[in-house]
């Protein structure tokens, strides 16, 4: 199919113009949106081909957008084919999954910046101006507690979110370091097995407890690319549901706070303890509308325990430091003091 055939799918109108962009994430995350014109309206359609995106997402991911507006948000609507259906179509050589959105109302918090906020950044007192809300909203949708479905988002722990995955993320992250520390020389092989170790109980005694943790169901995706304002940078809603599904809260929270409180680099997560100041301040903000239970609060120390030491970033830093003793040292020393730190959750839920 070309680009005309796919449109044809969606409306019986001939565009007026059609401009598209590919956000694909490599060879087997195939991703293209056709930004179709039709004179006194515009819609999106979307293709992907990857593990994920299929019809039994889309309509999952149709049905959170109508759970997020029912509580006072904006999403844009989804759109399917004529035929009622969101199609597979053959579409550069690939066969993916087609459907249709609204045109937003509203830019994102990463055009808004750029346009008009690239003074301030919509950042004051070292976190995004619209970040409180946006918490907020997740907050409310967690005490919702909604069960609609068994896909996970991907931010799931023990289970897959793309079928293609051995694991989940996080337990991934923890191998890809281990697999860097096996080659570290001999003398820090005792260190690296008691690392490992403590990660293992940590994992395991988290285990005995997750699956009955509160969970709902999440767009999943509030980093600035998603996150939807007006002109004067208001929190209005979300976009872009294609990693959402059901999920355990407090993980949730552990996971996505420290990337989305404000744009840094990665490695400024390392510094000031700034990992674990975002978590503790999502934290603080959720409990203004949600009730956090006793087993949650046991919870997030064996979670922070699983996904700060060796989170994604741990493996690059340890491979960087290459065969310098001193910042393998310092990075070994990191990893042990985050496992066995007293953090006070508590008195943040």
């Amino acid at each position: 199919m070309n680009v005309n055939d796919v449109v044809g799918l969606f409306t019986e109108r001939i565009p007026k113009n059609i401009e598209i962009t590919n956000t694909s994430h490599g060879d087997g995350d195939f991703r293209e949106a056709l930004f179709v014109d039709l004179g006194n309206e515009k819609i999106v359609i979307k293709l992907s081909a990857n593990g994920f995106t299929d019809e039994k997402h889309l309509v999952l991911w149709e049905r959170i957008a109508e759970e997020y507006r029912d509580l006072g948000y904006y999403c844009p609507q989804y759109i399917r084919a004529l035929d009622g259906t969101f199609p597979t179509v053959l579409y550069n050589g690939r066969s993916c999954t087609a459907w249709g959105e609204e045109f937003s109302k509203y830019r994102s918090a990463e055009e808004l910046i750029r346009d008009r906020f690239s003074d301030t950044k919509l950042v004051k007192d070292g976190w995004y101006t619209f970040l409180e809300d946006a918490m907020i909203m997740d907050a409310k949708v967690a005490s919702c507690h909604f069960d609609y479905t068994d896909l996970p988002s991907a931010y799931c722990m023990f289970e897959v979110f793309d079928p293609a995955d051995e694991c989940d993320e996080t337990t991934e992250d923890a191998r890809k370091w281990l697999a860097i520390a096996k080659t570290l020389p001999e003398k820090y092989s005792d260190r690296v097995e008691r690392i490992w170790n403590s990660w293992l109980e940590a994992r395991r005694e988290l285990e005995k407890i997750y699956h009955k943790l509160p969970a709902s169901v999440f767009q999943a995706d509030i980093n600035d690319t998603n996150v939807l304002l007006d002109e004067d940078g208001s929190f209005k809603g979300v976009y872009d549901f294609n990693i959402g599904g059901r999920e355990v809260y407090i993980n949730y929270i552990i996971r996505q706070a420290p990337y989305v409180s404000t744009a840094d680099t990665y490695e400024r997560l390392e510094e000031d303890d700034t990992f674990l100041k975002r978590v503790l301040h999502a934290l603080d903000i959720a409990k203004k509308v949600y009730s956090f239970s006793d087993l949650e609060k046991k919870a997030a120390p064996l979670l922070y325990k699983c996904i700060r030491p060796l989170w994604w970033h741990a493996s690059i830093e340890l491979k960087e430091a290459g065969t310098d003793d001193g910042k393998i040292q310092k990075h070994l020393d990191a990893i042990e003091y985050e496992q066995t730190r007293d953090v006070d959750f508590f008195r943040h839920m």
